[in-house]
C-alpha cells in the first residue's frame, strides 16, 4: 500500500531462501531501513520493476501468494519496505515477532504500542476498499516509521464503516493484512506531516 505499493512476505519462506533471520526487529526479509539495495539480491529476480518518482521499486512475488517490495534512492539505499499478505490462512507468518497476519487485530497493537498511533495529513488513515475498510496506524520506532495496514472485511451482516474505526468493536475486527517500515524522511515527503493520537508515545518493541 506505498502510495499504495503492494507487497508482502512470510518469515515461513526465510529458510527456503536460505535467509537467517537477524535480530533487529524493524526489519523485513532480513533487510532494513538504511541497508544498501544489494541487500535484496537474495530474494532472486523481482517480478516487476519500476521507477517511482526518481526511486527505484522492485517487488517480489512468492508461491503462496505474498509479495515483497523494496524502494531504494539514488543513492542504492533502501528507504522504504512493505510486506502484504495474500490472505492464506496457511501463510499467517510474520518477519515481526509476536506479530502474524490475519491473527494479530488492531486492539492488540494499540495496546502492544500504548496508543493508536499516527497518520499523515496527506494520507487517510482510514481507506474504503471494494472488499472492506483498511486503516493504517503507525509508530516511530527506532529509526525507522512502521506502519502496521489492518483490515475489516465487509461482510452481509456487518459491512465495515470507516466512522466506526476509534471504536473498539473495530479494533477487535480489524486484523493485519500488511507492514510497512520507512526512512521517517521519506514518510514526511509522501504524506507530510504527522498527525499524533493524544496519548502517543514514541513506541519501544518488547
Amino acid at each position: 500500500m506505498h502510495s499504495m505499493h503492494k507487497s508482502i512476505f512470510a518469515a515461513v519462506l526465510l529458510p527456503i531462501l536460505g535467509l537467517t533471520p537477524k535480530a533487529v526487529a524493524q526489519s523485513l526479509a532480513n533487510m532494513k531501513i538504511g541497508d544498501d539495495s544489494t541487500e535484496a539480491t537474495a530474494l532472486g529476480q523481482p517480478v516487476a520493476t519500476e521507477n517511482y518518482k526518481g526511486y527505484l521499486v522492485r517487488k517480489w512475488s512468492f508461491s503462496n501468494g505474498n509479495q515483497l517490495s523494496v524502494t531504494s534512492d539514488t543513492r542504492d539505499r533502501i528507504i522504504y519496505l512493505e510486506s502484504d499478505w495474500d490472505g492464506d490462512d496457511n501463510a499467517t507468518a510474520c518477519d515481526l515477532p509476536g506479530l502474524k497476519f490475519g491473527v494479530t487485530t488492531l486492539s492488540d497493537i494499540r495496546k502492544r504500542f500504548g496508543s493508536n498511533g499516527f497518520t499523515f495529513r496527506r494520507r487517510n488513515g482510514v481507506i474504503q476498499v471494494p472488499d472492506g475498510v483498511v486503516m493504517m496506524n503507525s509508530y516511530e520506532i527506532g529509526n525507522a516509521v512502521v506502519t502496521f495496514i489492518t483490515k475489516v472485511p465487509v461482510t452481509g451482516e456487518q459491512p465495515a464503516s470507516p466512522e466506526a474505526k476509534a471504536g473498539s468493536e473495530i479494533g477487535d475486527r480489524a486484523t493485519l493484512d500488511a507492514i510497512s517500515i520507512s526512512d521517517p524522511k521519506y514518510a514526511e515527503n509522501e504524506w507530510g506531516e504527522r498527525v499524533y493520537d493524544p496519548k502517543y508515545k514514541k513506541a519501544e518493541w518488547k
